[in-house]
Parts: C-alpha cells; sequence; structure tokens
C-alpha cells in the first residue's frame, strides 16, 4: 500500500464516523431540547425556551405627581434696624418673646438729636411771630388806604365844586389850584398806602414760607427722635436679637448692614416650591398638594396652592409657588423640613405597565411581549413615569402579554415560556 492510498482511506473513515455522530443525535433529540419560533416576517430560531414572568397593561385611573423636599417659611418676616445713630439704653425684648404691633422694642439714646429738635421749635417760633407781624403791618397799611381812599374822595369833591365856581368868577384862580394840588396829594398818599400794603403781603408770604420750611425741620426730627425707641411693626416672635444695652450702633442709612432684631409672624406659615419648567403649565391655585413633615409625626397634611409667581426665574427655569398654612396653635415653625407631593394632573382611564418591563436603547422605548411561545419586540411611547409604573400612550393594544422578568437573557425571537402572570402594579 503506497502513502497516497493510505491518505484516502483514513479521509473516508473520518468522514463516515461523522455522519454516524449526526445520525445519532438527530435521532436521541427530543422536543423540549428546542423550539421553532415563526414570528411575524421572521425565519425559525432554534434555541431552548427561557422561562419568563409575563404581565398585562392595566387600565386604571392615575395621578401624575411631582415630589419634592421644601422649607416652612414665616408669615411674614422682617430684620430690623436703627434709623437713628447712638448707644442702646434699653433692650425690652429677647428671642422667643410675642410681640404686637407697636410694642417698643428697644431705645436708642440721641442727645444731640433732642438738643437739635429744641433749636429747630425755636426757630419756628421766631419764624410765626414775623408771620404775625407782617399780618398786623398789613393791617395798619389797609386801615392807612381806606383814610387816604376817603380824603382823596373828599379833595376831588372839593375841587370839582370849585371849579364850578371859578367858571362864575366866584372865587379866584388859586383857590382852584389849592384844590387841585391837594387832590393830587391824596392821590400819590393812596399810592404809598397800597404799596405798604402790597409789601406786607410779600413780606407774610416770606415769612409763611420760613414757618413752613421750619416746621418741615421739626416735624424732620420728631420723627428721627419716634425711631430712636424701635417698635415692632406687626404681631409676631422675636427670632433673633443681635445688641445689648450699651451698644452703639449706626443708622442703616449711614451703611450698617446688621439689623438689631428679627422679628417673624407665624400665625400662618408659607411652604415656598420652585415648580421645574416641565411642570409649571400643570400648577396653579387650587392645585392639591400632600405634606409631610418628619419633625412633627403626624399624619400628612392635605393642602392646596394658594398663589404661583406666573413666571419663571431666568437663572433656574424654575416657578415659585407657595402654600399657605394656617399654624394658630404655633407648632409649625419656620425652618421646618418638608417632603411635599404635587398632585399634577389626573386621567380618569389610562394604561400602566411595570416601569421594570422597559427597554431603553438611545432614544427608543420598547417591551418584549409573549407572541405564541416567542419573545418579540414592540416599540412603546410613553407618558408619565414614576420610576413604578408607566403610563403607555401608544404602541400597545392592552391585551399583549408583557415579559417583566426571566430567568436568562431575551432577545427578540427567543423561545419563551410564560410561567406566571403579574398585575401590573407588580
Amino acid at each position: 500500500m503506497n502513502r497516497k492510498t493510505f491518505t484516502a482511506a483514513s479521509v473516508t473513515v473520518v468522514i463516515t464516523v461523522l455522519a454516524i455522530l449526526v445520525i445519532h443525535n438527530m435521532v436521541s433529540s427530543g422536543p423540549g431540547d428546542r423550539a421553532v419560533a415563526q414570528g411575524p416576517g421572521d425565519n425559525a430560531a432554534v434555541g431552548k425556551a427561557v422561562n419568563v414572568e409575563v404581565t398585562t397593561p392595566e387600565q386604571r385611573p392615575l395621578t401624575r405627581s411631582l415630589r419634592m423636599p421644601a422649607t416652612l417659611l414665616a408669615g411674614k418676616m422682617a430684620d430690623l434696624y436703627a434709623k437713628t445713630s447712638g448707644y442702646i439704653t434699653e433692650v425690652k425684648v429677647d428671642i422667643g418673646d410675642h410681640v404686637s404691633a407697636g410694642d417698643p422694642l428697644l431705645v436708642i439714646d440721641v442727645p444731640e438729636m433732642g438738643d437739635e429738635l429744641r433749636q429747630a421749635q425755636a426757630v419756628l417760633e421766631a419764624r410765626r411771630a414775623k408771620v404775625k407781624q407782617a399780618e398786623a403791618m398789613i393791617t395798619i397799611a389797609r386801615a392807612e388806604v381806606q383814610r387816604y381812599k376817603a380824603q382823596l374822595d373828599l379833595k376831588s369833591i372839593t375841587m370839582e365844586r370849585k371849579k364850578t365856581l371859578r367858571v362864575g368868577n366866584a372865587i379866584p384862580q388859586q383857590e382852584l389850584d389849592e384844590a387841585e394840588s391837594e387832590r393830587e396829594i391824596a392821590v400819590a398818599q393812596m399810592k404809598i398806602a397800597e404799596a405798604r400794603v402790597a409789601g406786607g403781603d410779600a413780606d407774610a408770604k416770606v415769612a409763611e414760607s420760613e414757618v413752613a420750611m421750619a416746621a418741615a425741620t421739626v416735624a424732620r426730627l420728631e420723627t428721627l427722635m419716634k425711631y430712636a425707641t424701635l417698635r415692632a411693626p406687626f404681631d409676631g416672635v422675636i427670632t433673633a436679637r443681635m445688641v445689648d444695652p450699651g451698644a452703639f450702633v449706626r443708622s442703616a442709612a449711614e451703611g450698617n448692614t446688621t439689623p438689631l432684631l428679627s422679628i417673624a409672624h407665624i400665625d400662618f406659615i408659607r411652604l415656598a416650591l420652585e415648580i421645574p419648567e416641565s411642570d409649571a403649565l400643570f400648577v396653579k391655585p387650587g392645585t392639591d398638594v400632600e405634606i409631610k413633615i418628619k419633625a412633627l409625626g403626624v399624619e400628612p397634611i392635605q393642602a392646596k396652592i394658594t398663589r404661583t409667581a406666573r413666571a419663571l426665574k431666568e437663572n433656574t427655569r424654575t416657578m415659585r409657588a407657595e402654600v399657605r398654612l394656617e399654624n394658630p396653635s404655633g407648632r409649625l415653625a419656620p425652618g421646618m423640613y418638608a417632603q411635599v407631593e404635587i398632585r399634577l394632573e389626573t386621567k380618569k382611564q389610562a394604561m400602566v405597565i411595570p416601569a421594570r418591563a422597559l427597554r431603553v436603547r438611545d432614544r427608543d422605548i420598547s417591551v418584549l411581549i409573549v407572541n405564541g411561545d416567542v419573545a418579540e419586540s414592540v416599540a412603546i411611547e410613553i407618558g408619565y413615569d414614576d420610576g413604578i409604573v408607566v403610563e403607555v400612550t401608544a404602541g400597545l393594544s392592552g391585551d399583549e402579554r408583557i415579559i417583566i422578568s426571566s430567568n436568562g437573557a431575551v432577545l427578540p425571537g427567543a423561545a419563551v415560556r410564560t410561567v406566571v402572570l403579574k398585575s401590573a402594579a407588580s
């Protein structure tokens, strides 16, 4: 036997052995060891069936909500500053004290301002005396006007009579000339008296202006003296005190940026929320909210949005919304932390599936459904997603069996075996 004959015989033996093995495997294979999947438009897929848990879409009312943290704020709050500079002589309140609007809180000693006020009051009295003097001069001048007017009338009548007598040569020309001269003198005296009245009126107006200026100075100083006693602007609680008696303080107008006291009105509380731009359209006065305050350890508070800014902040693209909470017992305190759920939108009927059924690739969202005994991928569109359930807005009819878990990797076209049917919320 030569080398070529041996090689051909060896190849024949190998081929025969392989053929026997293939035939043996085909005969010994059982129906449970492979599945032929005939998906729509696909070729048959061969492989072991994977056990999967499935659910069907559920139709139910759906409330879209927004959860966020929030901080409680006082209904009204104010930092109180000094309006005048000086030494604090008395602090009448401390933190935690309840005060009413107008109550004195602290007193600042301003002796030099008291001196200025007394000086201004003296100037005011002098200006008022000047006005009275000017009014007296006007009265005298007006009396003179009346007297000279009477003399002028008399001189005018006398002159007319003498003109008539002179026509008949009953009197000499000199007598007529004297009468005319006396009338001219009366006219001049009349004009002088009227000028005195006009001058007196001008002096009186100047004096009255000086009185007004002096009175304004007195009023300003009196107002500043009132500010020497710091008073509560509204009913509330003192929340901060930054000074003690004997401290020198400067007025806010002189650059002081540190408040002396802080006051808060807590009969009602503001809960401030920053609503994202995507949800701002759904938040308006009357929107329901649920508030959980862990520090109190009580049942959640059901409330409604009281007001919104109706505009977004440019730097954060959020809209401010507020909830007013009545606080007659004072159990709510400014600064408390709260968790808030805002019910943005409620749909009477919505199709929902478990969020874990979603398959996301880039921007494409799909689910795997069981079609016969084969997994099939179906593209869907979703709406509200709270991480537990997802609203399906397009892609499903509602009777599909959706795969939510399996005991192995499942790809579209794979053979599957349904082992349990879960509800949509599970």
